[in-house]
């Protein structure tokens, strides 16, 4: 559960990132769109890995967590009495959700690696080693994908109709643990650094799943801690191609 100080702390960085968005779209509607400046290569924020040179290839586990939005197209597309037009809606959504999942992501020791439009992908590094290491980032990232929804539920969704009269929104999460490659991909010089393995896929297609629920990985409720006091449990759903597990808090 999300402590009163920490929901404070949410609703803080919420309503920054709106007042952000829209100073960015009043100037942006007055003034036409801005030039886009040239980024200067950055670190890594992949967790464990803060460089990579340009030929390096590394392999490394990790926990992914796929978070996505539902049915943004739809806000797009389908007018609703707001004070806000179907684009602005949207912007103002996205500005509110990513901001704060990353904030959670990060206070659990994740980082968020892409941001996905409407959704996000986060990444724990996973230890190779078995025990008390590896359990700590399984809790870590389980604990992360549970705040994000009660944040969406208790602190996104109540801004977002307060402020603008929106309806409120919903997400997917998933979670998937597997190997993964760390290198640089694309053509010179746009290239960029990235995280391939089966950790990302599975993640992804069990985000698409459910409303406000999150779905893990078969091979992550496999590596799961046996506890004498368990906090959540692991309802069964076939996903596709392989099998996922509806996560639920006791």
């Amino acid at each position: 559960m999300i402590s009163s100080s920490y929901f404070e702390e949410l609703i803080t960085i919420t309503n920054k990132s709106l007042d952000r968005a829209e100073e960015l779209w009043n100037n942006t509607m007055e003034k036409g769109m801005p030039k886009l400046a040239k980024i200067a290569e950055a670190e890594t924020n992949i967790p464990g890995h803060p460089y990579l040179k340009e030929n390096d290839y590394v392999s490394d586990q990790f926990i992914a967590l796929m978070l996505d939005m539902r049915d943004s197209t739809t806000h797009l597309r389908q007018a609703i009495k707001a004070k806000v037009s179907l684009m602005q809606r949207v912007y103002y959504e996205v500005s509110a959700l990513l901001p704060t999942m990353a904030k959670i992501i990060q206070d659990e020791n994740g980082a968020v690696t892409e941001y996905l439009g409407d959704g996000a992908l986060a990444l724990f590094q996973m230890p190779r080693d078995k025990g008390n290491n590896q359990e700590k980032v399984i809790y870590a990232a389980c604990r992360a994908s549970q705040k994000c929804v009660e944040a969406v539920i208790k602190v996104i969704c109540p801004i977002l109709n307060a402020r603008y009269q929106l309806p409120g929104i919903q997400i997917g999460i998933g979670l998937a643990f597997s190997d993964a490659i760390i290198s640089r991909f694309g053509h010179k010089p746009n290239t960029q650094i990235k995280v391939i393995g089966q950790c990302i896929y599975f993640a992804s297609s069990l985000a698409k799943e459910g409303h406000n629920e999150i779905f893990i990985h078969e091979w992550l409720e496999k590596s799961w801690p046996t506890s004498t006091s368990p906090t959540v449990r692991f309802s069964s759903r076939k996903i596709r191609d392989f099998d996922g597990y509806l996560l639920e808090s006791l």
